[in-house]
């Protein structure tokens, strides 16, 4: 009967293969970890650049929404609240006489003909239309590098109304004559101002427009 080969079990050499696993095994162990750390180094710094983007796009549409609102209450002012207040005022005019000072000018000295001193009651009644389109002016809100165009806007829309406040005001007078010579300059005044606040809102819808 063959009798097992002590020796060569006990060789220490016979060990050299499971040593020289091991070490491979710890070194890909290593490797592995090292590896799993730099991969999570760059999946962290790839997660704050997609978050520092999504930041900077969600600023982005911000400020277009911004400007994009600004526009939109802007035009509703002149089409809407300016409208309003124009149709109570001049119930006969046309959009069309809008165009140029002399006609806008024509369309009120008409009203104030055909009405003589009941103008100034029917332009009262006129009145709360005419404060909501000053205060609509007033109340847009828009980023600050368009603030100063929107700044004249309103500026132009409050002379208008005082101009609209003044005419109404001379006719209400007890016993005031409408004399042509008096009614004239505040006739031009609401003309003009008109034209002001109508140069100054296409200036504004430009500059908005710009950053759109």
């Amino acid at each position: 009967m063959t009798q097992p080969d002590v020796q060569a079990r006990e060789d220490p050499h016979t060990l050299t293969p499971v040593q020289v696993g091991a070490v491979s095994d710890d070194q890909e162990i290593a490797n592995f970890r090292g590896g799993s750390r730099v991969r999570l180094a760059i999946g962290l710094l790839c997660g704050v650049a997609a978050a520092a983007g999504g930041v900077q796009l969600l600023r982005t549409m911000d400020a277009h929404q911004a400007y994009a609102q600004a526009a939109s209450e802007l035009e509703r002012t002149d089409t809407e609240h300016a409208d309003a207040f124009l149709r109570c005022a001049l119930p006969n005019m046309q959009r069309a006489q809008l165009s140029s000072p002399n006609t806008f000018r024509g369309a009120i000295e008409l009203a104030s003909e055909r009405m003589d001193k009941h103008y100034g009651k029917t332009l009262a009644k006129c009145t709360p239309l005419l404060e909501r389109f000053e205060a609509a002016v007033k109340g847009i809100k828009a980023p600050a590098d368009v603030g100063p165009r929107l700044t004249v806007v309103a500026t132009s829309a409050s002379d208008f109304s005082q101009a609209w406040t003044s005419y109404r005001t001379f006719l209400q007078r007890p016993s005031q004559e409408a004399d042509a010579t008096q009614v004239a300059p505040l006739i031009d005044k609401i003309a003009s101002t008109w034209q002001s606040f109508q140069v100054a809102r296409k200036q504004a819808q430009s500059a908005i427009s710009a950053r759109l």
